[in-house]
């Protein structure tokens, strides 16, 4: 092999290293130690009423809280004593984020249905 094609060779390998490193997914960060992972509680609604998902949750403060919510009519989730809403579309669920941010036990309804779904209780550290 004279030094052109090794030069050609090496170059085409260079390359394609540089590809492999440029594609390759990137690395999911772990979460910090000492950090809670967020918490997500799925509910569902139909007819009128809940179908799935819990009654009572239950974390502390300073936890993240997702509330994933699917309803089989247009909506709207109402969490009391934090004063969140959610829009809720038919068949899409819909998700709430929050970080618990004081005790106490706070409703969460359907807005227009006047469902109450269930109950949110924030415990202290």
């Amino acid at each position: 092999m004279n030094k052109s094609a090794l030069l050609y060779s090496g170059l085409g390998l260079a390359l394609l290293a540089g590809l492999f490193l440029w594609l390759r997914p990137a690395p999911v960060a772990a979460p910090a130690p000492g950090v809670p992972a967020p918490q997500v509680y799925s509910l569902v609604v139909s007819k009128g009423r809940r179908v799935s998902g819990p009654e009572l949750i239950q974390v502390h403060v300073g936890d993240t809280v997702t509330l994933e919510v699917t309803s089989d009519q247009p909506d709207e989730l109402h969490l009391h004593g934090y004063d969140l809403h959610l829009k809720l579309l038919p068949g899409e669920p819909g998700r709430l984020s929050f970080t618990a941010s004081h005790s106490g036990r706070f409703d969460y309804e359907l807005h227009h249905a006047q469902l109450e779904l269930g109950a949110l209780e924030v415990l202290p550290q």
